[in-house]
């Protein structure tokens, strides 16, 4: 801490301390207590100490500015409004004329507007409104501050924030992956990486015009309604095979797009031209190929629990069923870990008996995936055998705050949203926050 608000804090203690045992003494049997008693008193204290300096700015710059034009009069005496964790701060913000020309110091040489808020409070509100939803986000606020922004003014704050989120993850991506054309003498990269990607469906909503001709009754404008519709998120991860904390990305988008996004975060988990990299999916149409365009010496493992479901599905519709569905699920699982995809496929092929076409669909879906169920390789390998680690990654990065009970967004606000959870689970917060310029009014 700076020394000179060291000593300050010294020379203030002993005051605060006599006037807090003298106004609070009925709380001393309650000393866990205090500290709210203390908050308030220092909340206070801070939005003196802004009121005072901000005026102090604002007469400077303006005497300034009189001082430098002899022309210049003050016409209007204003203040501003300008929200800080403290509270509001009214600040002097005189309007200066002379012949063609109008000057607000206030505004143009200390930037401040009014209704602005601080970029602490902008802060603040955006981790709020990024966790719940923007009417809790804006109680929360209350709580620990102490004053009160309505909802919509969350909602504003945490959209704009959000939009610079994905910039901002855009940007950072695209710089790492430019490492992945540094020479392997300079960059050899890593041995192994993997990367796990995944799906799940969060609600949007658009307004529409109405199919019927009615018009609101005061503005006589025609009625729209909201047309909702379930959209998928993609969320990957990456990290080296021996590391515990991954990288993540996430968007709503077309796999080239997400997958970009996933190399992108690899290289700078260490991907090179010479990385094995083991791939993790559910074996959804374009997955593996997606990856096998963009990621060099790619192995592709087929989510093992995803693949039990359907055999247990193809179980029930050859009309198999407790004890023989199970011992048919185990019987081609073993095979399948073995490497014996071969007779799985001959099996399916010949059958002839109910539920022929799902069984025609499980030979075609494993025909597809036969080079990526050799499971007790992998598994000696160390290489794991399902996506549960990026299925675990949706409940707390897309679900948690995209699908609250009720909740339903537009489709231009999921991938900004989407941005602010993955800078929160990626630790890149700080960072963020540093390149951000000042909050607007």
């Amino acid at each position: 801490m700076n020394e000179e608000y060291a000593a300050v804090i010294k020379q203030v203690t002993p005051l605060l301390k006599d006037a807090l045992l003298t106004v609070e003494g009925e709380m001393l049997h309650r000393p866990v207590e205090l500290d709210q008693a203390l908050r308030e008193v220092l909340r206070q204290l801070g939005l003196s100490v802004m009121q005072a300096v901000l005026e102090i700015m604002s007469v400077e710059m303006t005497e300034q500015a009189l001082a430098s034009d002899p022309e210049l009069t003050v016409q209007h005496r204003h203040a501003i409004d300008v929200f800080t964790v403290f509270g509001a701060v009214s600040v002097p913000s005189p309007y200066l004329w002379r012949t063609g020309q109008g000057v607000r110091p206030a505004q143009q040489q200390l930037g401040l507007h009014h209704g602005q808020r601080s970029t602490a409070v902008e802060r603040a509100l955006t981790d709020f409104g990024a966790e719940e939803s923007f009417g809790q986000a804006a109680a929360r606020f209350a709580e620990h501050y102490g004053w009160t922004l309505g909802r919509t003014s969350v909602l504003r704050i945490v959209e704009r924030r959000a939009h610079q989120a994905q910039a901002y993850v855009e940007q950072r991506l695209e710089q790492q992956a430019q490492a992945f054309d540094v020479p392997l003498g300079i960059r050899p990269g890593v041995e192994n990486l993997l990367v796990e990607l995944d799906g799940c469906e969060i609600r949007t909503g658009i307004l529409a015009p109405a199919a019927s001709q009615d018009r609101t009754p005061i503005r006589g404008q025609p009625k729209r309604m909201r047309v909702e519709q379930w959209r998928e998120v993609r969320v990957g991860l990456t990290r080296q095979l021996d590391e515990v904390e991954p990288s993540y990305v996430a968007r709503m988008g077309t796999y080239p797009e997400v997958v970009e996004q996933l190399f992108q975060a690899a290289v700078g988990k260490g991907l090179s031209s010479q990385t094995l990299t083991v791939a993790v999916g559910d074996g959804g149409n374009g997955l593996r190929e997606e990856l096998e365009v963009q990621f060099p010496h790619l192995q592709f493992i087929y989510d093992r629990p995803h693949l039990k479901e359907h055999l247990y599905e193809t179980a029930e519709a050859m009309g198999l069923m407790g004890g023989d569905r199970e011992v048919w699920v185990q019987r081609i699982l073993n095979s399948l870990d073995q490497g014996d995809c071969h007779s799985v496929l001959h099996e399916l092929a010949s059958y002839r008996g109910c539920g022929l076409d799902r069984v025609a669909q499980l030979h075609k879906h494993l025909g597809r995936l036969a080079d990526a169920v050799h499971y007790a390789e992998y598994r000696a390998r160390g290489w794991p055998l399902g996506s549960g680690e990026v299925e675990s990654a949706h409940r707390y990065i897309p679900q948690k705050r995209l699908k609250l009970p009720g909740a339903c967004w537009s489709p231009t606000t999921i991938n900004p949203m989407l941005a602010l959870r993955i800078i929160r689970a990626n630790d890149w917060w700080q960072d963020f926050w540093a390149q951000q310029p000042a909050a607007a009014a």
